[in-house]
């Protein structure tokens, strides 16, 4: 077996393929040392991949990255011998990789921040470190030639570890939107224990709804205030109202209103009001939609990550006492801190 320790390296200089030796400060050993971290990033992302496509997809892009890493620890004599360099073929992989990825993780519309969970948080990283060697790649040009494959493959390659990261993003909100279900599920069921399986016969959605419509009846309950509670889903259909005893004959339609409200929005209802009066952006807001848009508090959107659920609307108190209600249901329900 090869010698792990040659001590050729002991003057601070290393060798290239093709016999070259070099300063191991150089810009080259800078970049193909920053390559390789960044093949090491992205191993510890893959080892917490189940085993299968896409795990096997990463191992490939790392198989890659070896090639690419190599031909920038060769000299010109050895970059002429070196067989299977990076080329186009290489980059429409990270392409399709980055598109398949993005079929099911869907279209990003806001700001990612990295750490949703540890599995797409080492993705995030991973892409950091992809960026940091592609600045290095780039910076060898200024003094040496590097191929335009290269480049073009690191440049691809920071944003196909950034959809994984996505990819992974959008397990974990599926992992809790099935947390929730299963919860809501046992409070409609009555079931109870960690062996409180799900049941085949309820809709998760209803079950959902269910909940939310308890945890703010047992609310509004505490406050004595009879209520009006409505749940919608994404397109803003009714899937669960409930009308307390004795709550406002007009509650009925405000609750479907700011259930719908939230959701057809987006967000909150005293948020959305906020924008539509005193000079905001959005003027004028209330009297489209066939007068559905209802500006004032207690209504939000359901969301678990990206994915809308639908919305939750409250009536039959004042503002103040609705959005307490619809807070506390959200935090009990769907996890949400407010």
């Amino acid at each position: 077996m090869a010698a792990v320790y040659t001590r050729t390296g002991d003057g601070g200089d290393t060798g290239l393929f093709g016999g070259a030796r070099v300063a191991k400060q150089s810009l080259r050993v800078e970049a193909y040392g920053a390559v390789d971290e960044a093949n090491t990033a992205i191993g510890m992302a893959k080892a917490t991949l189940p085993d299968g496509d896409w795990k096997d997809r990463v191992h490939d892009v790392q198989l890659r990255l070896f090639t690419l890493a190599g031909e920038l620890a060769s000299d010109a004599d050895g970059a002429q011998i070196l067989a299977g360099k990076i080329a186009d073929a290489d980059i429409t992989s990270l392409e399709r990789l980055i598109d398949d990825c993005l079929d099911v993780a869907g279209v990003q519309r806001s700001f990612v921040v990295p750490g949703r969970d540890e599995r797409s948080g080492l993705f995030h990283w991973a892409r950091t470190v992809v960026r940091r060697a592609e600045r290095r790649v780039l910076t060898l040009t200024e003094t040496e030639p590097v191929r335009a494959e290269v480049i073009q493959y690191l440049n691809r390659l920071s944003d196909a570890v950034y959809a994984l990261a996505r990819l992974t993003e959008h397990w974990a909100d599926m992992e809790r939107i099935e947390q929730i279900v299963r919860r809501a599920v046992r409070t409609a069921t009555g079931a109870g224990g960690a062996g409180g399986g799900i049941s085949h016969d309820v809709d998760p959605q209803l079950a959902r709804a269910k909940g939310l419509l308890d945890a703010g009846r047992t609310r509004a309950l505490e406050m004595g205030v009879p209520m009006v509670l409505c749940v919608v889903d994404a397109a803003g259909n009714i899937v669960a109202l409930e009308r307390m005893a004795d709550s406002l004959l007009a509650s009925i339609e405000l609750a479907q209103g700011k259930a719908w409200t939230s959701a057809a929005f987006r967000q909150r209802t005293e948020v959305i009001g906020a924008q539509a009066v005193g000079g905001g952006p959005l003027p004028g807001l209330s009297d489209s939609n066939q007068g559905r848009v209802v500006l004032f508090g207690g209504g939000a959107p359901l969301f678990v990550g990206d994915t809308l659920l639908g919305g939750f609307g409250v009536s039959g108190g004042t503002v103040e006492e609705d959005i307490v209600v619809v807070d506390h249901a959200m935090r009990t329900v769907m996890g949400v801190e407010v």
